[in-house]
């Protein structure tokens, strides 16, 4: 693996250990007891981990930060993978998720998209505190039965850009969607690391959407936790396809 794909940690938490491990490095030499072993050693690990950019505690999260995104507008980004099969043509959810007045259907905390002009549109999400946020979004990539690409654009609550593509399955199984997702994080990978813990996290948005959107195209409806449905009436249930969301190979 290399280097740049090991990297967890954004600027603001590498400046953050660089000045936390000075200054633990700098106690400890004024000191003549055991501490001074253990804030040395302590100060020097996240030294070491301001130089390479890599947490290890962070692994099991899957956190991964992208140094040289894109768009220009974003220094650097956290990056998120995900994918999964649906029974159905490329074409066809290609059609459907073009219309992003369907996207609330299946998108969480997504409670209307206002199309705007082709490419232009305005997003009204639920927020946590019960306010709603709203930004705007433009479509920059758009080929026909295979990929749709955007980035958000003004008033943004979450600075973010992305892609889905469609792909052929292997067997006949219907079409992948692939979603490629990457946004800015103000609080670094370490808020990143609690958002994910306590399940506010963009992946966790991302992976419901994709779920509810194979349900929502393959069964014609959205089964709720609390054993209700929502959604389109579009029956097209095939059993024995794998529904979860994995990240692509």
């Amino acid at each position: 693996m290399q280097q740049r794909e090991k990297i967890n940690l954004t600027r603001v938490d590498r400046w953050g250990y660089a000045v936390g491990g000075l200054a633990l490095v700098g106690w400890g030499l004024r000191r003549r007891n055991v501490a001074r072993s253990g804030a040395a050693g302590l100060g020097s690990w996240l030294l070491y981990q301001a130089y390479t950019g890599y947490n290890p505690m962070f692994t099991p999260l899957g956190i991964r930060v992208n140094r040289e995104p894109s768009e220009a507008a974003a220094i650097e980004t956290i990056v998120l993978d995900q994918a999964i099969t649906i029974n159905a043509s490329r074409d066809e959810l290609y059609r459907f998720w073009r219309d992003l007045k369907n996207l609330p259907n299946f998108a969480p905390r997504v409670s209307r998209v206002e199309v705007l002009d082709e490419h232009h549109s305005r997003w009204y999400i639920e927020a946590m505190n019960g306010r709603a946020a709203v930004w705007e979004s433009e479509i920059t990539r758009d080929e026909s039965g295979s990929e749709i690409a955007w980035r958000s654009t003004h008033n943004a609550a979450l600075n973010h850009f992305g892609r889905v593509q469609f792909r052929d399955a292997p067997g006949g199984r219907g079409t992948v969607v692939a979603l490629h997702l990457e946004y800015v994080s103000p609080a670094g990978s370490l808020g990143v690391a609690m958002a994910r813990m306590t399940g506010q996290a963009p992946e966790r948005y991302v992976t419901d959407a994709l779920r509810r959107l194979k349900q929502l195209v393959e069964i014609g409806e959205v089964v709720t936790t609390y054993g209700q449905s929502a959604g389109a009436d579009r029956s097209a249930g095939v059993s024995g396809v794998d529904s979860s969301v994995q990240s692509p190979s």
